[in-house]
């Protein structure tokens, strides 16, 4: 087993410290025209990453310089030898301060259960695939094309410092276009999914959404060019980007290096008159990529920071417990339905282009596709308009739906009302 092999040069080379993230992947892929199927194909492929670590001292200074490879079945013990030896000469340029490695056990191995692992690979992509295709019935729209990804992942990791660990999660993503030729014009959109469940309904709400959009863009004016008289109402994955913002500048890297000030129990919302987000950080794997047990953990309550989070060198950097990197988030609802929250004047913005938020200074915005322009008890359909703002000063009066939207990253408000 390639495992073992590589295992075996660390000890026969004397490398006493190190990381071993080992990886197989298995997928079964759908691809659709319209409602036929174009192909079908399973795949299987494996991929380890090893990490290795080197102690030295320069100017009287103790550092841990590291260094990581990729290696794949194929090669043999030759090749092997030559990568580990560079990574090894590598790790001797790279002037990290000394971090020591968490210590770890021995584990049995963890099936993450979320229903996918009740059936085939293939069956729940068709699963998935035949639920989408149910929301496909509207006049007007209809969905161009299709891909669903099922994956299985069997993830076992290695550490010098006694982790060995596995797990095997699952997962389905993919994306698919809407098209419509309505009011004389021609228009596809994009749209990505992923989720770790069998997300039936879920997948079908996402597409009857995304089938009215794209009719609704068909139908669009040009949009003024200034739009900043008006409160934002962010939608769905841009909200999730939005309060992502939260868990990136709670990242140790972002606050070792100063780039960030957040620290636990730091109240951030200080001068907020409206809600305050509840943030919990959800683990997507049972271990981080360096073996670290991962739990929920909470992000931010009542507007103060709770826990922060990070890989194992930044989180011993600044001090905090490894508790390991997140990427998914649960965030707390509102009271107030989406009707409500755009009785008021505002620009709905319901898809982007390309909606970006910057960790560093705050900013948000982009360019959006379709946006809902509510004044006057009026709702005017727009296109191709901007809009932006920043998120520190956005935060002192945000309002939340009461509606809630889910994908494998997020769960939570479908809809965030700035200003």
């Amino acid at each position: 087993m390639i495992r073992d092999l590589v295992i075996d040069i660390l000890k026969a080379k004397k490398i006493t410290d190190y990381c071993v993230y080992d990886e197989l992947r298995e997928s079964a892929e759908l691809f659709f025209i319209r409602k036929n199927i174009d192909l079908t194909r399973e795949k299987k492929a494996r991929e380890l990453k090893l990490t290795v670590y080197r102690d030295f001292e320069k100017d009287g200074r103790k550092y841990r310089g590291q260094s990581a490879v990729y290696i794949y079945p194929a090669y043999d013990r030759s090749r092997i030898e030559g990568l580990v030896d560079d990574a090894y000469d590598s790790a001797l340029y790279v002037e990290n301060p000394y971090f020591d490695l968490p210590q770890g056990n021995r584990e049995e191995q963890i099936v993450m259960e979320n229903g996918l692992e009740k059936c085939s690979l293939m069956d729940n992509a068709v699963a998935m695939a035949s639920a989408l295709y149910e929301a496909d019935r509207e006049e007007g729209a209809w969905v161009n094309s299709s891909e669903f990804f099922s994956e299985k992942s069997t993830v076992h990791i290695i550490t010098s410092a006694g982790t060995d660990v596995s797990y095997v999660k699952f997962n389905i993503n993919g994306e698919f276009v809407t098209q419509s030729r309505a009011n004389g014009n021609d228009v596809e959109l994009h749209w990505q999914f992923e989720y770790d469940s069998p997300a039936k309904d879920a997948i079908r709400q996402k597409c009857a959404q995304a089938l009215k959009t794209v009719y609704d863009r068909a139908q669009a004016v040009k949009a003024p060019a200034d739009l900043s008289a008006y409160p934002i109402v962010l939608c769905d994955g841009a909200v999730r980007d939005f309060f992502g913002f939260y868990l990136d500048r709670a990242d140790a890297g972002m606050v070792y290096p100063g780039y960030s000030d957040y620290k636990a129990g730091e109240d951030i919302f200080k001068d907020a008159k409206g809600e305050k987000p509840h943030i919990v950080m959800v683990p997507d794997a049972p271990y981080s990529g360096e073996g670290v047990r991962k739990n929920e953990h909470t992000l931010l309550e009542s507007g103060a920071v709770k826990n922060l989070h990070g890989n194992v060198m930044y989180s011993s950097y600044t001090g905090i417990p490894q508790i390991g990197s997140y990427e998914r988030i649960r965030c707390g609802c509102g009271d107030t339905p989406l009707s409500e929250l755009v009785k008021e004047p505002c620009v709905m913005v319901k898809s982007f282009s390309d909606f970006q938020v910057d960790e560093m200074d705050g900013y948000f915005g982009g360019e959006f596709r379709l946006a809902y322009l509510y004044e006057g008890g009026e709702k005017k359909i727009l296109t191709g308009g901007t809009v932006s703002g920043n998120i520190f000063e956005a935060q002192k009066n945000l309002k939340f739906s009461a509606e809630k939207y889910g994908d494998a990253l997020y769960e939570g408000p479908a809809a965030v009302r700035i200003g």
